[in-house]
């Protein structure tokens, strides 16, 4: 599915070097046509009902859980996440096969087997497809480092909507020497990119005519807690000595949250 994307080594000196890079003409039209009049309708205003969960960055995701829909609005944050897992059906076939097929060709760009992360190791990563939503006239996210830690980590993403063409203002940016840079206003319908998500990012809130928001793909890979049937509260334990930790600049008490930075 994914095509004009060079060698995985190549990607990775490419993000070193300028910390983005971006590939056009990725995927064909046609598969974008699919899975943009799915998603617009999935994150329809009538169905944002069905968001409940305020769970959006899963700390404590398990293997086994349910594929599930998380919302979040604070004061610099609206967003709806679709949040799917391998061992669960997709919603969408389409974005799930892209979504696999850029996750394969990042592990390689990383050194690793295309694989890792689909099939379990003992650190229980897991690669999962992630779909996200900033609607219009509200839908933004804060500036933020997806990790504390140093080094590259390789994020990748693609546009399912795509600026000046579905939304008019707004959108993914990287803060780089200081410097602001409009990254949806880079790509075009089909691209994609990758980039060090470990540099300042966010994204500026979304106007759009038409009133189509902000729709992205993300493949994602994190450490995942061991399948249990620990209870619900439990977890809001964890996820609350988490936030504890972080504010204090403590080790999680769990091995969790984004994995897939180049040492």
């Amino acid at each position: 599915m994914l095509k004009n994307i060079p060698q995985p080594e190549e990607i990775l000196v490419a993000v070193k070097k300028n910390d983005f890079v971006i590939y056009n003409d990725a995927f064909d039209m046609k598969v974008l046509d699919e899975m943009k009049s799915f998603w617009i309708d999935f994150f329809n205003k009538k169905n944002r009902n069905n968001f409940k969960s305020t769970d959006l960055y899963g700390s404590t995701r398990s293997i086994g859980d349910d594929n599930y829909n998380s919302f979040r609005r604070d004061k610099d944050v609206l967003m709806y996440r679709r949040s799917e897992f391998p061992w669960n059906k997709p919603e969408n076939k389409l974005t799930q096969k892209l979504i696999s097929e850029l996750n394969q060709t990042r592990n390689l760009a990383l050194g690793l087997n295309k694989n890792h992360g689909m099939v379990f190791d003992a650190d229980l990563e897991v690669s999962f497809s992630q779909v996200n939503c900033y609607p219009s006239n509200e839908g933004e996210m804060f500036p933020h480092k997806d990790t504390k830690k140093d080094g590259i980590l390789l994020s990748c993403m693609f546009n399912i909507t795509s600026k000046k063409v579905d939304f008019d203002e707004g959108g993914l940016y990287l803060i780089i020497d200081n410097k602001k840079i409009d990254i949806d206003a880079l790509m075009s319908p089909c691209s994609v990119i990758f980039y060090n998500g470990n540099l300042v990012h966010g994204v500026d809130k979304i106007y759009s005519k038409s009133n189509v928001g902000r729709i992205a793909g993300y493949p994602m890979k994190q450490f995942f807690l061991a399948k249990s049937r620990t209870p619900n509260y439990i977890k809001k334990i964890i996820r609350i000595d988490n936030a504890i930790r972080r504010r204090l600049n403590l080790g999680s008490a769990v091995k969790q949250g984004n994995s897939a930075i180049k040492k």
